[in-house]
Order: C-alpha cells, then structure tokens, then sequence
C-alpha cells in the first residue's frame, strides 16, 4: 500500500511539473506576442504620419529631403524593433529560468516532504511490529513463569 501512495504522490507532482512548465512556457509567449503587437501598433502610427508628411510635400526638394529622413527614422524603427524581440526574448527566458528554479526548489521540497512522511510512517509500523513482539514476548513468558 505504502509503494502505491508513493507512486500517486510522485505521478501527482509529474502532473503537477509538467502544468507548470507549459503554464510557464504559454505565458513567455503571451508576453512576447503582446510585446511584439504593440511594437507593430507604433510602427503603424509612424507609417500614417510618414504617409501624411510625404503627402503634405510641396516641391521634389521637400520630398527627397523628407524620404531621406524617414528613411533614417525607419531605419531606426527596424533596429529598435529587433532589439526589443532579442531584448524580449532574453527577459522571457530569464524570467523562466527564475520560476523553473522556483519550481524545482519547491519540487524538491515536496519529494522530501513525501519521503520524510513515508519514513516516519515505516518507523511507526515497525515501532507497532516491535511493540507487538515484545506484548507476546511478555505473554508468553509470564504463562511459562
């Protein structure tokens, strides 16, 4: 009985892992698809204003003075947009590594637990099994005495 109570705590904290490691791994992709929308929102902002300032252009000198800026400015949109995803991805993984030692010290800890109770239950069945034998030890000595 004992070996099948282990064998549920040890398939509840697998089950319990395995939850925690997918719950982990969908929210570092929620953040990472929210931090890559709202980059893809600002770069949709620029684009319309881009577009506004390109129409607003009164000469061929207006409008290469201002393709050339926006295409510095776009530029720069594209490096800063790569940045954020690596910069992003390496706080994501950071964060997973914390909660995955979190996770695993509090593993750890429950498998200790478990152990710790399953040993204290042995010592009191074999502290029961001693106290039997020595009840008809005793028994039997005074019915000889």
């Amino acid at each position: 009985m004992q070996n099948q109570n282990q064998f549920i705590d040890l398939y509840r904290n697998g089950v319990k892992t395995v939850a925690d490691v997918a719950k982990m791994s969908l929210e570092s992709s929620i953040r990472m698809q929210e931090k890559q929308l709202e980059i893809v929102r600002n770069i949709m902002e620029e684009q319309t204003r881009s577009a506004d300032e390109i129409t607003r252009a009164s000469s061929m000198e207006d409008l290469l003075a201002l393709q050339s800026r926006l295409a510095g400015a776009q530029m720069g949109r594209a490096v800063e947009f790569w940045s954020t995803i690596w910069q992003t991805a390496a706080q994501n993984q950071a964060n997973g590594l914390r909660e995955f030692q979190a996770f695993t010290s509090r593993s750890a800890e429950d498998v200790a637990r478990t152990a710790a109770n399953q040993v204290s239950r042995a010592a009191g069945s074999l502290a029961e099994s001693v106290d039997a034998a020595n009840q008809e030890r005793n028994k039997a000595q005074r019915k000889s005495a």
